[in-house]
């Protein structure tokens, strides 16, 4: 449980939908599961359950499902929506320094990936009231740096 996590009730349904799903071999029940998943999308509660962990969850049920559809990881928030804390990394360096890895990503360029690599490995985030949930940024900055390699 977190601080503006995803509701847990919608969550629990799901996900209890979707493991049922894995363990049937009727495939009606799979199919429904599989739609569920597809187009899942809960709501943020104040209190509610940690969003990279679901959605990791989620991209493993799907994956379990056999949709093909790629995992997301708790490393990377599709999109990036980091929860604000009391004290974690500066919004506005996050936002720019992952902009720059996108962009690389979106090149075919090898010497422009690198350079992202290179830049994004030795940029060091300054920590600040209402920032970004440290974890979670740096979870997102080790899955880019992967993608960049």
């Amino acid at each position: 449980m977190v601080l503006r996590g995803y509701e847990p009730a919608a969550v629990d349904a799901l996900l209890d939908q979707a493991e049922a799903a894995t363990a049937s071999a009727d495939e009606s029940v799979q199919a429904a599961a599989r739609g569920a998943l597809q187009d899942a999308s809960f709501a943020v509660a104040l209190r509610g359950y940690d969003r990279l962990q679901v959605d990791e969850e989620v991209g493993r049920l799907r994956a379990a499902l056999g949709d093909g559809a790629v995992s997301h990881t708790p490393a990377e928030p599709q999109p990036d929506d980091f929860t604000v804390v009391l004290r974690g990394y500066d919004r506005g360096e996050v936002d720019r320094a992952l902009v720059a890895a996108d962009a690389a990503l979106e090149t075919d360029g090898e010497f422009a990936r690198a350079a992202a690599r290179d830049a994004l490995r030795d940029t060091r985030f300054a920590v600040t009231w209402r920032g970004y949930d440290r974890g979670q940024v740096d979870r997102s900055v080790t899955a880019r740096l992967q993608r960049l390699s």
